[in-house]
């Protein structure tokens, strides 16, 4: 009965943080299905291979059972270590995870995809791991994590789902996990630093921890909302927020004073018929070079 009650409320907490991500997509929904899908593959995937690569780190740097209540003997150069392992490898499964989920999975057609798929993923993995931690200190354990190191996972995994948009639209000729690899590594970093704080177990290092948090989420919001902007399925002149249709070459919106312009993944070709990706040659309404579009010309 208790696991059936781990899984009601696992389920419940990752569904209540799905529906918050999928707001966001709001010009080309992805599907509830190719989200499920890609999130419990790749989150499950990656937790696995995570769990075990972190119980090996863990033994061989000699850190003992109970890595939340250190001796005072736990060398703290080695439970560094420990965290900066588990933040890269962590985030780096997960990155590669969401690639292939995504690929053979759903549908990365707009940039704000890529940040939408990495997300579900770190979602997933959260909630496989949040299983873990229940079964081995109890479902008391659930509604804390899910405040706060559910949605930590979302938002180091937004950093390399930008750098995953970046990849596929901005430089699809360049190796993407060269594009993904700075992006990926600061995830880790600072998963490796919020871990180390939260492992120190003092209040200011807690409250260190959530800033960190806090501040990473605002940067995710800000990331994502400029994602959604880029979406190849807007009308040129259409507005992301309120879906009002504005001049083409308009500076904001009209009704709501979004900006229109500052993309670096699409923009509006001077005939302003098409929103064109600048990793094209052309127009393909009018025949206008993606050079001319870029520089302003007409």
């Amino acid at each position: 009965m208790s696991l059936v009650i781990t899984f009601v409320a696992v389920a419940l907490g990752a569904g209540i943080w799905l529906a918050i991500l999928r707001y966001y997509d709001r010009i080309e929904p992805e599907s509830v299905r190719d989200l499920l899908m890609v999130g419990i593959v790749g989150g499950l995937v990656s937790v696995l291979m995570a769990a075990g690569l972190n119980e090996v780190a863990r033994w061989q740097l000699g850190l003992g059972l109970d890595l939340f209540d250190p001796q005072p003997s736990t060398s703290l150069l080695r439970l560094a270590l420990f965290c900066l392992f588990v933040g890269l490898v962590e985030e780096a499964l997960k990155a590669m995870a969401t690639v292939y989920s995504a690929r053979y999975m759903g549908d990365l057609d707009e940039p704000v995809d890529a940040m939408i798929y990495a997300m579900t993923v770190g979602l997933g993995f959260a909630a496989f791991e949040n299983v873990l931690y229940a079964r081995q200190f109890g479902n008391d354990v659930l509604l804390a994590r899910f405040l706060w190191p559910v949605p930590a996972h979302m938002a180091y995994s937004a950093l390399w789902g930008y750098g995953l948009a970046l990849a596929r639209f901005v430089y699809p000729n360049r190796n993407r996990a060269v594009v993904m690899a700075r992006w990926v590594v600061l995830a880790g970093v600072i998963h490796a630093l919020a871990n180390y704080l939260l492992f120190l177990r003092t209040p200011v290092a807690a409250w260190t921890s959530l800033t960190i948090l806090a501040v990473l989420a605002f940067v995710a919001h800000h990331m994502i909302r400029r994602l959604v902007a880029e979406s190849p399925f807007l009308e040129p002149g259409e507005c992301p927020e309120c879906r009002r249709f504005n001049p083409p070459n308009a500076p904001n919106c009209l009704s709501c004073g979004e900006p229109l312009t500052d993309t670096e993944i699409f923009g509006t070709c001077p005939c302003g018929l098409k929103r064109i990706p600048q990793a094209a040659d052309d127009c393909p309404v009018c025949g206008i070079p993606v050079e001319s579009v870029v520089s302003g010309e007409s």
